[in-house]
């Protein structure tokens, strides 16, 4: 177990045989990078940052695979019914009831589950929290311990990938002993140092200086073209890469050059991921606006304009008290009715 930062500097350093290219980061001390954020940033807004976790990015991809499979199936019974031959068996009708059956239900299973919460940056109780397998972890951003780094990966097939990582050091709400370790760069392929010093800088002046800060990380009154132009990069999704994917062909037909056999690729490739990406697009936006309310009432509370100014680390002790003394009264209404 990773018990703070220092440790984990170590370990990243022992593990990869340098500190050249390894910086353990605070939050009240800056880098000398400007502020910039690689399309990781879900929402911002005068009380709270988020960000998106790997796990958000995947999910509705059963849901996408389905909607594929479903469309196929589904067309390979309606052509000929086109082409004016008739349904030939009950055969026809079950191959099109299971198509449907294939759309709907990953669907309806996806949006049912609970939905994967990003990691949030409260501005008012300056906390960061982060749901790991159900559980509460969160820090104080005035004592948070982060390391930011980058390796180098060799392989026959791909040659050397610089990798980067910028991670935090989180503590569970009501069991402090128990910590993890949180990776906030998302894919780690091809991130540089710099980037993820620039991307900390983000993070830094947001719960620093505040909610709104231009290029070189100094405070502005209102949201400016420098926040906007960061969250429109992190508000685009597959379905977006998809689309624009299929617009490559006209574009190229418009320079007047000549259409290269890519871009054709990438405009048949987009037809066939539409359906895929359709689907991941419904059940992220459905997961987006479901996750606040699965967040535990201390965060909550904790997120609302007027809410709870105070932090996990004050309430913690007396919250978890609180709790045990209801489980242990309720266990004792539980032995009480149940016969004996």
């Amino acid at each position: 177990m990773i018990e703070n930062a220092k440790k984990l500097f170590d370990a990243v350093t022992k593990k990869f045989g340098s500190s050249s290219n390894a910086l353990q980061l605070s939050g009240g001390s800056g880098t000398g990078y400007a502020p910039s954020q690689p399309g990781l940033v879900e929402s911002q807004d005068e009380v709270s940052l988020t960000l998106r976790t790997g796990s958000t990015d995947s999910r509705g991809i059963l849901t996408g695979v389905g909607f594929f499979v479903g469309a196929v199936g589904i067309l390979l019974v309606l052509l000929p019914n086109l082409f004016g031959t008739p349904y030939s068996s009950n055969l026809d009708w079950w191959v099109f009831f299971l198509s449907v059956l294939v759309i709907i239900a990953p669907a309806i299973w996806e949006i049912s589950r609970p939905p994967m919460l990003p990691v949030v940056f409260n501005r008012r109780t300056r906390e960061i929290y982060y749901d790991h397998k159900g559980e509460l972890y969160y820090s104080e951003w005035d004592d948070i311990e982060a390391v930011a780094y980058e390796y180098t990966i060799v392989n026959q097939y791909s040659g050397a990938i610089i990798h980067g990582k910028l991670e935090i050091v989180l503590r569970k709400f009501g069991d402090p002993e128990d910590r993890i370790v949180l990776n906030l760069s998302g894919v780690s392929a091809g991130k540089r140092l710099p980037t993820l010093l620039s991307f900390w800088e983000y993070l830094r002046s947001y719960m620093t200086v505040g909610p709104w800060f231009d290029e070189t990380g100094n405070k502005t009154e209102f949201k400016n073209s420098f926040i906007e132009k960061n969250l429109k990069s992190g508000d685009i999704s597959f379905l977006d890469l998809v689309l624009d994917s299929r617009r490559t062909l006209g574009r190229e037909r418009i320079e007047g050059e000549g259409v290269s056999g890519a871009a054709f690729l990438s405009w048949v490739t987009s037809y066939m991921l539409f359906l895929p990406a359709f689907g991941m697009e419904i059940v992220q936006k459905i997961d987006r606006k479901k996750a606040r309310k699965h967040w535990p009432e201390v965060v909550q509370e904790r997120l609302e304009p007027n809410g709870s100014t105070t932090r996990l680390i004050d309430i913690e002790e007396n919250y978890m008290a609180q709790k045990q003394k209801e489980l242990d009264e309720l266990h004792e209404r539980m032995r009480k009715t149940l016969p004996r």
